[in-house]
């Protein structure tokens, strides 16, 4: 509980600079307040490396913290989606949360987990990475729904309400690349300060945040989640 405690008071200030900010800005002023949302997530995702969350090295990434921890703060990712949709529902278009079928969002987010997985070990080979050690047995179901459940919130902002606002002024494809980079861009402090892990990760995060945007494109917020939490899933139990 340490943990949760050292965590929650750090991010807590910048949360409520948020919420301020947030209530002065007018509805109308969309993208800022996407702008808004999105910064104080990177902000609460990075500070999840100090308490010592997770460990990221090139080519790996490691859940250090305990079952309970994953998922109370799994559980908290679910309530910011819940918590942007209540204070944005007046003014966002519609979340395409799912394709045309909720099969169909399964195939393309399953579709793009594979992409993402053979490009990662592609990477890997070339730059001689090893794997990490497996976690343990009863870690995966953890990871697993943390894995789905955390990243819900980052594509629910980064291609449910990001990449649909560019939309109205892109051509759809290039809205899911320009998400993708921003996605990517979005990790360079975690890569370059919090870490120093450097290029590997944004290698990995430029394939992963292309990928999901294609994948919203026909499998909406639901198959683009698939997508990332499922490679997140592979990274994180030593299967790529």
């Amino acid at each position: 509980m340490e943990q949760l405690i050292t965590y929650f008071l750090a991010i807590t200030p910048a949360f409520l600079v948020a919420m301020a900010l947030l209530a002065l800005l007018p509805q109308a002023f969309k993208g800022l307040r996407i702008l808004v949302y999105i910064l104080f997530f990177v902000l609460a995702r990075d500070a999840m490396t100090p308490p010592g969350f997770w460990q990221l090295s090139p080519g790996a990434l490691r859940f250090n913290a305990s079952p309970l921890v994953l998922l109370v703060v799994a559980s908290g990712s679910l309530s910011m989606v819940a918590l942007t949709y209540l204070m944005e529902r007046r003014s966002m278009d519609k979340i395409r949360w799912i394709g045309p079928r909720l099969w169909s969002s399964v195939l393309y987010g399953t579709g793009g987990v594979l992409a993402i997985a053979l490009a990662t070990l592609m990477l890997k080979a070339m730059a001689h990475l090893p794997s990490p050690p497996a976690p343990a047995d009863s870690m995966i179901p953890v990871i697993l729904l943390f894995a789905l459940a955390g990243n819900l919130y980052e594509e629910f902002l980064f291609r449910g309400l990001l990449q649909a606002h560019l939309e109205r002024h892109l051509p759809a494809v290039k809205a899911a690349l320009a998400s993708g980079l921003f996605f990517c861009l979005c990790h360079a402090f975690l890569a370059v300060s919090v870490t120093q892990v450097g290029t590997p990760i944004l290698a990995f995060t430029l394939i992963e945040g292309v990928v999901a945007g294609l994948v919203f494109l026909r499998g909406g917020v639901v198959g683009a989640t698939l997508a990332h939490g499922g490679a997140i899933f592979l990274l994180a139990s030593g299967w790529i």
